[in-house]
């Protein structure tokens, strides 16, 4: 091997060695930067909009790592925001479509360690959207990832207690009590969704 030869194989392996430095740790380090400041910073919007241009400076940031977990973070901000708002269906309309937008590269994936809790973040989302604005899409969507969810894990807590959620809903008292004896069958001392059981069951006696 001649000198110009192991010279050359040195200076690869320096650049390899940045490359993976840079791409394995700085810009995963530098996308969780810009996310706890961001953090820091939408406490002070004074609207959507400005929460949606702030949030937006992580999520945009490359990285080949980490872009999941911050999505699901924001997911769960948001769900706040639905949840503490009042009836405003232009506010929820943006919030979800913000929501989407970022998860939608997730969601083509089909998978990944924390896809079934994504779809509950999507699904509790969507349920929230409903109650607020009454609009059946939301409710539909939210049926959507739930019943999403609890193929992929059907004794899962999430997908039972949203599915119970949505079929009560509908008015769907056969799948509601189906749901909610799955529950109890699972969690015997859950005495919330027993009391839910035996509302449902009176409902349903003629």
């Amino acid at each position: 091997m001649t000198h110009h030869t192991r010279k050359s194989i040195a200076v690869a392996a320096t650049i390899a060695i940045l490359a993976i430095a840079y791409y394995g740790s700085f810009l995963p380090l530098r996308k969780s930067q810009l996310f706890i400041h961001a953090l820091r910073t939408v406490g002070q919007a004074r609207s959507f909009p400005e929460f949606a241009e702030a949030m937006s400076v992580p999520l945009d940031a490359p990285s080949p790592i980490g872009q999941e977990e911050l999505v699901r973070n924001m997911g769960n901000y948001l769900v706040n925001i639905i949840r503490g708002n009042a009836q405003n269906p232009e506010l929820v309309a943006a919030v979800m479509q913000y929501m989407e937008r970022y998860y939608a590269p997730i969601l083509a994936r089909g998978r990944g360690m924390s896809y079934e809790q994504n779809l509950f973040v999507l699904g509790t989302a969507s349920e929230f959207a409903f109650i607020k604005t009454n609009n059946p899409q939301y409710l539909a969507a939210a049926k959507r990832y739930y019943l999403q969810g609890f193929s992929l894990g059907p004794n899962r807590p999430q997908p039972l207690y949203g599915l119970l959620d949505v079929y009560r809903m509908e008015g769907d008292l056969d799948r509601a009590i189906e749901m909610g004896e799955k529950i109890v069958s699972l969690w015997p001392s859950d005495e919330r969704t027993k009391g839910v059981l035996e509302e449902l069951k009176g409902d349903k006696r003629p």
